[in-house]
């Protein structure tokens, strides 16, 4: 098939994959149906040294499983270890502007809290005066 694509002309031709009918069939609108599928052509597979909920295992090159020795399981916790103390000073710095944030923040509302009391005291408002002094009170 040719195409063209600004300007420039190429040939597109489809892949040929060899399709199977499978026993499933159902009915759609009244007609039965068969699905079909591409049928499956196998390819390596990676290698890898896995971990599922603290449980080793490898794969191999044909998709197969087969679990790890114990003596492994250490090397997954030790790695764990050596993550962790990476990651510890980056959670110290995060712990560190949350703190400073919150005492920001707390500031902020005294230094509203003590200017709504000399609104209040300015303009004569006893009752709001005493809802102020109270609140200021709870947060101290």
């Amino acid at each position: 098939m040719k195409l063209t694509y600004r300007g420039v002309k190429y040939d597109h031709s489809l892949p040929m994959l060899e399709v199977s009918e499978s026993d499933i069939l159902c009915n759609y609108r009244g007609r039965q149906h068969c699905y079909t599928y591409v049928r499956h052509i196998p390819f390596p597979q990676p290698q890898a040294q896995l971990t599922y909920r603290g449980a080793a295992y490898q794969t191999n090159r044909h998709g197969g499983r087969q679990t790890v020795a114990l003596a492994d399981n250490k090397s997954v916790f030790s790695a764990f270890q050596r993550k962790l103390a990476e990651l510890t000073p980056l959670m110290d710095e995060r712990r560190q502007l949350l703190r400073e944030s919150a005492r920001s923040h707390s500031e902020s509302i005294q230094r509203s809290l003590e200017h709504r009391i000399a609104v209040a005291r300015e303009q004569g408002n006893i009752n709001l005066l005493q809802q102020l002094e109270d609140e200021m009170r709870q947060i101290a």
